[in-house]
């Protein structure tokens, strides 16, 4: 009894530590929604600037909120989930009112409790297990952090240079959304150097991303298109097997009848000579 305790407790255990590729995308974003809250909150932004970032952080809160119910749905324990695993920080971390901002800060017990239960192991086995899946998860995750990144960069480079047309912090977001999808309308576009070395580097990572977003498209047909081929063949097997059944069914049969017939011989032989 004392073993099969020790057992089920230490798979309860694994279970609950289990980091998937997901577990890490919201470890990320939580990093860099704290990196937001920096100059939202410390720093003096003008009206346009704030209202982009606010936009940004209620997007942020409304993915938190999610992941708060998904937790609470699939914790074993729920209450004990909500009361000593954190879950009423991660509850007041993602209410998109700004009344509860302050308490986005709890967002940190998110990173910390991820880096307590990651190991060197998992995240080897979470990137090689399904590669195409983390690679696009996470080069979604990093271009969403460069757009918002780099639009900083160049509107620092650009605001104050002549002939510019990047002067707020709401066009050079749109200029990196555009450069980066590789649309380039050319409304905006930067005119120092820092800000077209920026650029470039939007621009490879745009065609990185339609490299990744191909293969991986790519690979989910192979994987489907696969396993309707293993379900098929899997299919083909059993239907042979039941011939299979089927036939040995019939020879036995027609042995049981050839040894009744047999036997009905023999019986009147006997009876013929007896006579």
């Amino acid at each position: 009894m004392a073993a099969n305790s020790t057992t089920e407790k230490t798979a309860s255990t694994s279970a609950a530590r289990k980091i998937t590729t997901y577990d890490l995308v919201i470890g990320i974003l939580a990093i860099f929604s704290l990196i937001i809250l920096i100059p939202l909150y410390f720093g003096k932004l003008p009206s346009s600037d704030a209202a982009v970032l606010n936009t940004l952080e209620d997007v942020l809160c409304i993915v938190f909120l999610f992941d708060f119910f998904r937790s609470l749905r699939l914790a074993p324990k729920k209450w004990s989930y909500f009361l000593k695993g954190g879950g009423w920080l991660d509850l007041l971390g993602s209410v998109p009112i700004s009344a509860f901002a302050i308490f986005r800060v709890a967002r940190l017990f998110r990173v910390v409790r991820l880096l307590r239960k990651l190991t060197g192991d998992q995240l080897r086995h979470i990137i090689t297990r399904r590669l195409a899946q983390s690679t696009l998860l996470f080069t979604l995750v990093v271009a969403l952090l460069l757009v918002f990144t780099i639009s900083w960069g160049v509107l620092l480079a650009e605001q104050h240079a002549p002939h510019a047309n990047i002067l707020t912090y709401h066009q050079a977001v749109w200029w990196a959304f555009v450069t980066i999808t590789t649309v380039g309308y050319g409304d905006y576009y930067p005119v120092t150097p820092v800000g077209q070395f920026l650029a470039v580097i939007l621009m490879f990572f745009g065609l990185g991303i339609i490299g990744v977003l191909s293969s991986y498209l790519a690979t989910t047909f192979i994987s489907l298109q696969r396993r309707r081929s293993e379900r098929r063949e899997g299919e083909n097997e059993k239907d042979e097997d039941d011939d299979d059944d089927d036939s040995s069914s019939r020879d036995a049969e027609l042995a049981a009848i050839r040894e009744e017939l047999a036997a009905l011989r023999k019986l009147f032989e006997e009876r013929y000579q007896a006579r």
